[in-house]
């Protein structure tokens, strides 16, 4: 089922009053897919089996990126569930033994037997494989959840990009045309190729270091520039740096990174680029016409006021020295 058609099924999912079971089964039973490969049925909790940690693991190389609900989430959604219905249908896909694995929706399901249900609306995919599993996967996670972390939308593009480029032809091109992936995970998100191109970056930085980012201890572009360094000189920034509560702009990591491309770095050269007097820049002073208006008998042009302010600034330094001396 194409995503646009989904969206179609769950405004008209929307509508049906969470007292017409009868109402709502009528229009799950019924929906069925462009290509008849994926369909809507309620099926029994019963029959339902969980898509594991380990399974995704062993498809994907890597733990699953998303956070664990807490029973207290659970318990919140159990109580929305028996009050309204589920709305948004699971998707699960058949097995041999008569059973459906869950790829999307393990916590509505969870939700739904703790409030007593004991059936849930259901996508049925018996199309997907196993990469598609995990695709499928992180996908409903990403449009879910509105609220990841950087660390936990990081991971989960990564393994997006890497699940897709992992399937070759099938999807980098298409109609002979080759397919930007990361374009294209973007687009499905909402976000720009930039930004999940800087966002997979951070997979590439020690724990200790998304992990600050995720606490916003740490600046999220300064993250991504600090990834482009080795885990060595990471490990040494932690440490030295960061841990000892010293500031860390651009510049320092550019100077860093030259250093790093030699193996020219240690603690010395740390030290003489995050200790190195930082002189203040100032671009430019803006002053509103506004603030300026009880002095325009006195000032002709911006020419006059420019000039002004630098004899002022020239002024003051000088009565600044004195005072110092």
């Amino acid at each position: 089922m194409k995503k646009s058609d989904l969206e179609a099924r769950r405004k008209q999912l929307n509508c049906v009053s969470s007292d017409s079971e009868n109402d709502f089964d009528e229009i799950v039973s019924s929906a069925r897919s462009p290509n008849d490969t994926a369909k809507i049925t309620v099926i029994p909790l019963e029959r339902l089996v969980e898509y594991s940690d380990d399974t995704f693991e062993s498809i994907t190389g890597r733990p699953q990126p998303f956070k664990a609900h807490s029973q207290e989430s659970l318990e919140s959604l159990s109580k929305s569930i028996k009050e309204n219905g589920v709305i948004n249908p699971i998707i699960v896909r058949p097995l041999d033994d008569g059973k459906y694995q869950i790829l999307a929706g393990r916590n509505r399901a969870r939700a739904s037997r703790i409030c007593g249900k004991t059936d849930i609306p259901a996508i049925t995919r018996a199309d997907i494989d196993d990469i598609g599993a995990a695709m499928i996967m992180l996908d409903t996670n990403l449009e879910q959840r509105p609220h990841l972390s950087y660390s936990e939308k990081a991971y989960a593009y990564k393994m997006r990009v890497d699940l897709q480029r992992s399937q070759g032809k099938r999807t980098d091109i298409e109609g002979g045309k080759k397919i930007d992936v990361l374009s294209e995970v973007g687009r499905d998100n909402n976000d720009s190729r930039r930004t999940v191109a800087y966002l997979i970056r951070l997979t590439y930085l020690i724990l200790p270091l998304i992990d600050l980012i995720d606490d916003g201890k740490l600046g999220f572009k300064i993250g991504v520039a600090i990834s482009y360094l080795s885990t060595e000189t990471q490990n040494l920034l932690y440490s030295e740096v960061i841990m000892a509560g010293e500031k860390i702009r651009q510049s320092q990591i550019k100077e860093l990174k030259v250093l790093d491309e030699c193996g020219a770095v240690n603690i010395d050269s740390l030290k003489a680029i995050f200790r190195k007097p930082i002189k203040p820049q100032i671009s430019s002073v803006t002053i509103s016409g506004e603030r300026l208006k009880e002095y325009a008998d006195i000032l002709p042009d911006n020419k006059e006021v420019e000039r002004l302010f630098l004899e002022f600034l020239k002024s003051y330094r000088s009565s600044v020295k004195q005072t110092v001396g």
